[in-house]
């Protein structure tokens, strides 16, 4: 009865993450990843929840396997795309669980990821405007430049 109860208060404190206006913090998204991977891995069906599951305003997760080939994305033509030749997929895939900040598209991008099993990785992308405050214990693409 207690874990039916946590679930649903999880549940819902998600829900208000994902639906809400309210602000994003690092906690709650690794938060929200965490508890995203854990339902993958009980259960690979969650994976096709994933496409209607926003964080923030426009934040969004995909599968990376560990060859750097997109496994999930929302957007489908994406899905087998080879990734493996970009350094932040590189840094993903050698770290396994963390956040990357990176400029993608003129917009800089917090990827925060975790580890779903041995051959895939979790990723959640969200613009970094959404957060208040930069995440400090996020590695920035422009770290390896200097």
């Amino acid at each position: 009865m207690r874990i039916i109860i946590l679930t649903a208060l999880t549940t819902l404190s998600l829900f208000n993450l994902c639906c809400s206006g309210m602000q994003l913090t690092d906690r709650n998204v690794y938060s929200e990843l965490q508890s995203t991977a854990e339902s993958i891995k009980k259960d690979r069906k969650y994976i096709y929840k994933l496409d209607d599951k926003i964080i923030g305003e426009k934040g969004y997760f995909y599968i990376i396997r560990s060859d750097g080939k997109i496994s999930y994305h929302p957007k489908k033509a994406l899905i087998n795309y080879d990734l493996s030749g970009y350094a932040f997929v590189q840094k993903i895939l050698s770290d396994r669980n963390g956040c990357i900040s990176s400029n993608a598209d003129g917009a800089w991008r917090y990827i925060f990821f975790r580890e779903i099993d041995s051959d895939e990785i979790l990723c959640l992308t969200i613009i970094s405007k959404e957060f208040d405050e930069n995440i400090n214990e996020c590695y920035s693409e422009s770290d390896e430049k200097k």
